[in-house]
């Protein structure tokens, strides 16, 4: 085992540690730590090893990484120094390798001339000798700590005040160990918020220990006590930035996350490490600038797209994008994995954009790294799988730091600044109080779209002046522009991964689900899927009344396929029109269909309420009637004689319903509807003539002559006129 001069030595039993500062011969010579006095003990390296061995002691390391350079001392400063240094040395020729003969009582006079040739006191010396040796003979200890901010923490024990004296008199007071409390404090509140400052923090602390209550005028008010007893500002100020670096000062006033961003060294560049084209790319998302109207209602306004980009590093081309209303999504990202390999001159064709140069715009490639932030798309579990799939490595950057990925970040500010300057007065969302973007929204994501797709055709035609080229693209002369620097990196670096088999590369794309199979099909999440395909009818059949589970896949923006492996062939599988509704969720979207089902799981409990309290009220009405019926029934029921009993309660009823009767029941209700009639009739003409003329005055007829006429009217009245 390596042990050197320097590591500490911790006896595990006491918790005692010794410095070692010799090993010579058959001993290793150590020094006790923790304790003010010089002392030294010698061990033989066979004892000493034994109780390493036995596990009583344990050696760490030392790991002293302090550094200091003498030249920046004043010359008194390096004369003091040099003089102890050397000193030092002489002392340790004559006394070492051992040094034991430093230790006890023993006569010293050689160390004693020594002193008094570089005028060393005695005092001093063993003050020094035992930071020298508990140190593990590190010279640097014999330097001025003032001079090197070793003494930082050190308490002070000032008992009048340092510094300069004020032209107007003693200000400010000795700064004491409670003094150095109070700043303490006040220095920790000035941690806890963005909007403090170290004079309001000063306030503070003046408020809490150094104020008073007084009267004046007859009412009580806080002051302060004398200048003469008190801190100065100054000696506050001076406190706090002794003990704050500029870069706790940055993290207080802004964060933690935000200084790692924008303070962080840069040591290099974004394309240390790259390869070439198609070796990483940068993703990322953002809500654009702009407010967006409904493609089939242009009156309504339906707010911000969002828009996602891959940008190759090496070349800073733009090899996909993304303009949906998905946020955070995974649809976003395999959205732009879909572009990635659509033929882009079909695509852009789709919007009646046009190029010839399909060089342009490149595509039908996978690369080999991906660089993303903390969105929660980039760090769920279906995004890495599809990462796996596809064999691309996936590097997070640090939450907070967007400098970490700044080509893909810098593309938005660039495609804002050329958008914005169009979109003004046309839903331009303007970080202004009086912005009406929502109301003057033109576009729709379609427009939108149009926009985005000549913004990507003019960045990967621009010159980048801040490009890095490289020598040798200097020489030949290869201009900064991103379509020029992808052919000049395919043609001379290396060659971007192509996607070989297209099907596949959908086939990753989709989502796994699982899926059972039974005598109706294949169902998922409450949807019928039906294929002709052998296979699945095989899986049926055996299925019976069972349910059989099965891997398949899906895609989230249309729910009327799933797709299922059988012998390395796809099978797409639609939905089956056979059963009721089921078709009628044809090319609608994961979260479409979810709120179908939501709206359907809310009927179902409804219903159930219902049907609870039907069931209830049903219940009571059944308990009723048996129980009428029980207090009817004086005796028990007579079991005998049930043939000829059972057969006149049978033609009891038939007689009930017989169909003379309903005839009956008809012509009374037709006499009963007359008289209601004839009754309405008398009752509308009492109230349009009682404010004008008497009845007798209407009808010439007196309350008996009308009820002889009624009687009359209703004997008169025959089955003919039915």
């Amino acid at each position: 085992m390596n042990i050197r001069i320097g590591d500490i030595v911790t006896i595990k039993a006491e918790r005692i540690q010794y410095r070692i500062v010799s090993i010579y011969g058959e001993f290793i010579v150590l020094c006790k730590l923790g304790i003010s006095r010089f002392e030294l003990i010698e061990l033989s390296k066979k004892a000493f090893f034994e109780m390493l061995y036995s596990d009583k002691i344990e050696i760490t390391a030392d790991q002293e990484d302090q550094v200091y350079d003498v030249e920046l001392l004043s010359d008194t400063a390096k004369e003091r120094f040099y003089k102890k240094r050397d000193a030092f040395r002489e002392i340790l020729d004559i006394y070492g390798p051992g040094y034991m003969k430093l230790c006890g009582r023993s006569s010293k006079n050689e160390l004693y001339n020594i002193l008094d040739k570089y005028n060393y006191s005695i005092k001093t010396f063993w003050r020094d000798c035992l930071k020298y040796f508990q140190s593990g003979l590190k010279e640097r200890v014999l330097l001025d700590s003032k001079l090197f901010g070793l003494n930082k923490g050190k308490e002070y024990t000032h008992t009048a005040k340092t510094g300069k004296k004020g032209e107007y008199g003693a200000v400010g007071i000795p700064l004491t160990s409670d003094v150095i409390e109070h700043f303490e404090e006040a220095l920790k509140a000035y941690k806890t918020g963005r909007h403090k400052s170290i004079k309001s923090c000063y306030d503070y602390m003046n408020n809490l220990y150094y104020s008073k209550i007084e009267t004046i005028g007859g009412v009580q008010t806080t002051c302060l006590v004398p200048e003469n007893e008190r801190p100065t500002y100054k000696q506050f100020y001076l406190y706090v930035r002794k003990h704050l670096s500029n870069e706790e000062r940055d993290i207080i006033k802004t964060s933690q996350m935000e200084f790692r961003n924008n303070q962080r060294l840069l040591t290099s560049d974004s394309l240390f490490g790259v390869a070439g084209p198609g070796d990483l790319v940068e993703i990322d998302a953002c809500e654009a600038d702009v407010s967006l109207v409904s493609m089939t209602d242009r009156n309504q306004t339906i707010g911000r797209p969002i828009v996602y980009f891959m940008i190759d590093v090496y070349s800073r081309i733009i090899l996909a994008a993304s303009i949906a209303f998905d946020n955070n999504s995974l649809l976003g990202v395999t959205n732009l994995f879909l572009n990635l390999g659509d033929d882009k001159q079909e695509y852009c064709e789709r919007y009646g954009v046009l190029f010839e140069d399909e060089r342009l715009w490149p595509s039908n490639i996978i690369p080999n790294r991906l660089r993303v932030d903390r969105g929660s798309e980039f760090k769920s579990k279906e995004f890495g799988r599809i990462c796996n799939a596809l064999g691309i490595q996936k590097d997070i950057v640090s939450g907070g730091s967007g400098s970490l990925k700044g080509v893909v970040e810098q593309s938005f500010h660039q495609m804002h600044s050329k958008q914005n300057e169009s979109l003004e007065d046309h839903g331009l969302i303007e970080k202004r109080h009086d912005s009406n973007h929502h109301k003057e929204a033109t576009l729709n994501i379609e427009q939108y779209t149009k926009m985005v797709i000549n913004f990507v055709l003019t960045h990967n035609q621009t010159y980048l002046e801040s490009y890095p080229l490289t020598k040798k693209m200097i020489e030949e002369k290869i201009p900064a522009i991103p379509a020029k620097l992808w052919q000049y990196g395919i043609e001379n670096e290396v060659t971007p991964r192509p996607i070989s088999n297209k099907l596949q590369y959908l086939y990753e794309l989709m989502t796994p689900v699982k899926v059972s199979v039974s005598r109706k099909g294949i169902s998922y999440r409450g949807l019928y899927y039906l294929s002709n395909e052998s296979y699945i009818s095989t899986l049926m059949f055996k299925a019976k009344n069972k349910k059989i589970p099965l891997e398949a896949r899906m895609d989230m923006r249309n729910v009327g396929y799933i797709y299922v492996l059988h012998n390395n062939q796809l099978i797409q599988i639609p939905l089956n029109d056979r059963i009721t509704g089921n078709a009628e969720y044809m090319g609608m979207t994961m979260k479409q269909y979810d709120d179908y089902r939501k709206g359907r799981g809310m009927l179902e409990a409804e219903g159930r309420v219902h049907n609870e309290q039907l069931s209830a009220y049903s219940s009571a009405i059944n308990t009723n009637i048996v129980a009428e019926a029980t207090k009817a029934s004086e005796y028990k029921a007579n079991d005998k004689n049930m043939r000829p009993a059972r057969e006149a309660e049978k033609q009891r009823v038939s007689n009930e319903n017989e169909i003379a009767e309903r005839f009956e029941k008809k012509k009374k209700t037709k006499i009963k509807e007359s008289i209601l009639e004839i009754e309405e009739i008398k009752e509308n003409s009492k109230e349009e003539t009682q404010a004008e003329k008497p009845v007798e005055e209407c009808f010439n007829l007196t309350e008996e002559e009308m009820m002889e006429k009624r009687k009359k009217a209703l004997m008169d009245f025959d089955e003919e006129d039915w």
